[in-house]
């Protein structure tokens, strides 16, 4: 049984012990889901990570190997979801790079159109800082400069203007502002 207040207090050889003692049920956890030894030492490894830099929110009064697990659990469902972006993502690129082949160029316009569209109903600051960073390849500093403003103003448009194009247009913005460059 692993001394919590020891994790807590960051003692490394506390941690090396429960490294050791834990690694294999940890990873065979993730082999259950992943059956893969690659990914699974990745996310050992990440579980390790998130235990040692969340060590003062440890519970003395609740069993480690939950906290442990619930850490693991956790790691597993962010890989997950990422996985399933990537997943997704690609699916998606694969599904327009055959629509380019049997109708090339019209998705393309019809894309590129919707992106305009929607870039002018960016209220007029907020579109004027994505055109100057994304179309003119303005950075912060300058387009702060040139419309007088603050860079932390300059990055909150652009934060909006991309979370706005990102709902509208999902992972195809990712594309729309590749063909821009």
């Amino acid at each position: 049984m692993p001394d919590i207040l020891q994790l807590q207090l960051g003692n490394a050889a506390a941690f090396e012990a429960v490294y050791r003692e834990y690694h294999t049920r940890v990873y065979a956890f993730m082999w259950r889901y992943t059956r893969d030894a690659e990914i699974c030492e990745e996310l050992v490894q990440e579980v390790f990570v998130k235990l040692w830099s969340s060590r003062k929110s440890l519970n003395p009064g609740l069993a480690f190997t939950t906290q442990l697990f619930q850490v693991a659990k956790t790691v597993f469902i962010d890989y997950h979801r990422r996985d399933s972006r990537r997943i997704r993502y690609i699916n998606m690129t694969e599904t327009l790079a055959e629509d380019a082949v049997i109708q090339p160029g019209v998705r393309d316009i019809a894309l590129m159109r919707q992106l305009s569209t929607l870039i002018d109903t960016l209220p007029p600051i907020r579109r004027e800082v994505f055109l100057l960073g994304k179309i003119q390849g303005l950075s912060y500093p300058e387009i702060a400069r040139e419309l007088s403003i603050s860079p932390k103003t300059v990055e909150g448009h652009m934060s909006k203007a991309l979370k706005f194009l990102r709902h509208r247009l999902g992972g195809l913005l990712h594309l729309c502002l590749l063909w821009l460059w």
